[in-house]
């Protein structure tokens, strides 16, 4: 086996091209099946209701005028409105945009300024945290809440919008040729956020991929529906009639407690909850048996943590791994139950052409040879909106991920490294080049880098190495604390903060990142 690598190509495309029809077209044969648990709340919501309320949404929407190509964004934790808003979008023909709820203000007045939209959906929490940047963004129009009790006349209830029953089975939806139906965001290193446009094809594309089981098991979710891994795997799962439990945030005894009261048998989650389950000492108040499987993404699983937690959970047969990115609408790589290989990423799936290239000579290499992943095919995402991208793809169209890997002569890939400068924390990505800019700000920074401290429980902690102004009286809870106000939880300095004499450059400039990795284990930060 060598040279390009196939994932299955015969892919099934409606003639509509509206991915939200061919998600509405699926979840009705499963009428009175649940769809949704939270696991918060207890709230169960069937297939039935589900499409029931997304088409209710797209009928207010295009009462409203809203039509191809206008955005709709999103803000707020994972709840049932959240996927009936998703559906209903789709369904229109318009954009919708899913934007992060914990972004700091700085970020979500740059996320809402890429994608410009004219409608916003938000939460009770996510309103009032963020209304003052929202009613300031002259492209919006409406302000929707879910559950809106608050006495703003510039909000509309959502619940009173989706009060009108329209027939689902009759119900015209908007045949498209085409287009955005989706703004990811997609960090990278040279600064905030980019907004990735994924298309309507890319999606019913991702939906035909494999899962972990195709048995019909229960799986929960913990990851914010407005991440890829999130989004695109809960849509995934409904489009083949899985009931879901989800929760809107992370929190280890309702987990648990979850997982007991619905005997969930599949866990989709990333490498720092598998971490936490690992360490668990209260697990074993609750009677988690159910689970069967765990499905892991965001970053690479140590095999190490595979085997203890094996061997803690005897009852779980398969840990599984893919590896995928927001610019190939999920998933590159995945393995299933039916096939796989402890360590590995698995093998590549529906949609997408693959091949690995040595990182100078861009020549095409075979098994057992490490190089970049570049990546097309019918799920790779049609660019960043508002950038030219034409040098994220090589002159072939494949998409160069950044990524280092290697696959063996049966097709199975494994993830060594990556090009990219990224710091993982708990599989959210951060930017050294952003914590830069910002530690500059500081008056008594002279220069400063930022690099990754390894973790066990969260992948990489964000690390910053400073050189100090003459006389600058600074220390580090100084440092850590400013930033701690400029940024999002998980872009947080948590890997602490170096004082040294220079940051290691090369003649033209750059950072040496390699440097200062070496530099860690010699110079140990504080205890925060």
């Amino acid at each position: 086996m060598s040279g390009i690598i196939y994932g299955d190509q015969n892919i099934f495309l409606p003639s509509h091209g509206n991915y939200g029809r061919y998600v509405l077209d699926n979840i009705l044969k499963f009428k009175d099946k649940v769809a949704l648990i939270n696991g918060a709340s207890d709230e169960i919501t069937t297939f039935g209701e589900l499409a029931q309320k997304a088409v209710n949404l797209t009928s207010y929407l295009k009462e409203q005028g809203v039509k191809q190509n206008d955005v709709v964004a999103v803000c707020s934790e994972n709840r049932t409105e959240y996927m009936v808003t998703v559906i209903a979008v789709f369904s229109s023909g318009a954009t919708l945009a899913c934007i992060n709820n914990a972004y700091s203000d700085d970020e979500m007045a740059h996320s809402l300024d890429i994608a410009k939209p004219k409608y916003i959906i938000l939460s009770p929490e996510a309103q009032e945290k963020y209304s003052k940047i929202v009613k300031s963004v002259k492209s919006i129009e409406k302000i929707i809440v879910f559950e809106n009790k608050s006495k703003d006349a510039d909000t509309i209830n959502f619940d009173d919008i989706i009060k009108k029953n329209v027939d689902v089975n009759t119900y015209k939806h908007v045949d498209l040729k085409g287009g955005t139906a989706l703004i990811l965001y997609s960090s990278g290193t040279t600064g905030l956020a980019k907004g990735a446009k994924i298309t309507h094809t890319n999606l019913i594309t991702s939906a035909q991929q494999p899962l972990p089981s195709t048995r019909d098991l229960i799986t929960i979710f913990v990851s914010p529906w407005s991440s890829t891994m999130g989004l695109i795997c809960s849509l995934h799962e409904i489009v083949v009639g899985r009931t879901i439990a989800y929760l809107p945030r992370f929190n280890e005894r309702q987990y648990l407690y979850a997982i007991q009261k619905y005997k969930i048998a599949i866990l989709t989650i990333v490498p720092p909850v598998v971490v936490i389950l690992c360490k668990s000492t209260i697990a074993k108040e609750y009677d988690i048996s159910s689970v069967e499987i765990i499905y892991s993404g965001g970053a690479p699983l140590n095999m190490s943590v595979i085997t203890e937690l094996k061997s803690k959970y005897p009852h779980i047969k398969h840990v599984l791994q893919g590896y995928g990115m927001t610019e190939a609408t999920g998933a590159l790589t995945a393995e299933s139950e039916d096939e796989y290989k402890e360590g590995s990423v698995g093998k590549i799936v529906t949609g997408n052409i693959m091949k690995i290239v040595d990182v100078e000579t861009r020549k095409i290499l075979g098994p057992g040879q490490t190089g970049e992943v570049c990546v097309k095919g019918a799920v790779q995402f049609d660019g960043y909106i508002g950038k030219d991208s034409k040098d994220e793809f090589d002159e072939d169209g494949f998409y160069k991920t950044g990524d280092i890997a290697y696959y063996d002569e049966d097709g199975y890939f494994y993830i060594v490294d990556r090009i990219k400068e990224l710091i993982k924390y708990k599989a959210w990505q951060v930017p050294p080049s952003e914590l830069e800019d910002l530690l500059l700000q500081h008056a008594a920074v002279k220069d400063a880098a930022v690099s990754a401290r390894p973790d066990v429980l969260a992948g990489e902690l964000p690390t910053a190495f400073i050189v100090k102004q003459p006389n600058a009286n600074v220390t580090e809870r100084d440092i850590v604390e400013f930033i701690d106000k400029k940024v999002s939880p998980w872009k947080k300095l948590r890997g602490g903060v170096i004082f040294v004499k220079e940051i290691p450059k090369t003649s033209s400039g750059k950072i040496i990142r390699r440097k200062l990795r070496e530099m860690l284990p010699k110079l140990p930060a504080s205890k925060l």
